[in-house]
């Protein structure tokens, strides 16, 4: 799902019409529906503007996703996985459990410039891993805030302070 899809199914979701977006992001209802039908490319600023404006961690993924190229998790949407917080519950908890599997069996202990190359395929493997439960876990958690309507952006803010006590960031 592009940035522009991603405005539209907020927007529908919100009940909001393309003048509200539009006075809300201060852009033009023509340009709302530019980025919506993909006839523009949406732009980084009012990307950051909509995710200031919008509290909502499905379309944040999303639009996150689309701007880091591709470094975060993006939005499950394929035929294969129905997008609902018990199978994404369930997905995610099997990811994890892959990743745990995996790291129980890949021994990080050397140096990486004395790994052999069936080691560093096994390590590449378990990145992969990794990244599936990455994947997993930020549907969930977008799921979880939006269906409950808990605050993503609020409960990071109040995890921070957490984070630093036991020295993870500074």
């Amino acid at each position: 799902m592009n940035a522009g899809q991603a405005l539209k199914e907020l927007r529908e979701s919100l009940g909001l019409t393309q003048a509200a977006v539009a006075h809300d992001l201060n852009i033009s209802k023509q340009s709302v529906s530019h980025y919506e039908s993909g006839r523009r490319t949406f732009q980084e600023d009012v990307a950051q503007e909509s995710l200031q404006t919008y509290d909502d961690p499905v379309y944040a993924m999303s639009i996150i996703s689309e701007f880091s190229g591709g470094y975060t998790a993006q939005r499950l949407n394929g035929k294969s996985l129905e997008w609902h917080r018990l199978s994404l519950e369930e997905f995610a908890i099997q990811e994890v459990q892959e990743v745990v599997d995996i790291l129980n069996q890949v021994s990080l202990i050397k140096p990486p410039n004395e790994t052999t190359a069936e080691e560093k395929e096994r390590i590449a493997e378990a990145i992969d891993e990794i990244l599936d439960a990455e994947m997993a876990l930020g549907n969930l958690k977008a799921i979880l805030g939006r269906q409950y309507k808990i605050s993503i952006k609020e409960r990071v803010k109040k995890r921070k302070p957490v984070w630093t006590a036991k020295g993870w960031i500074e």
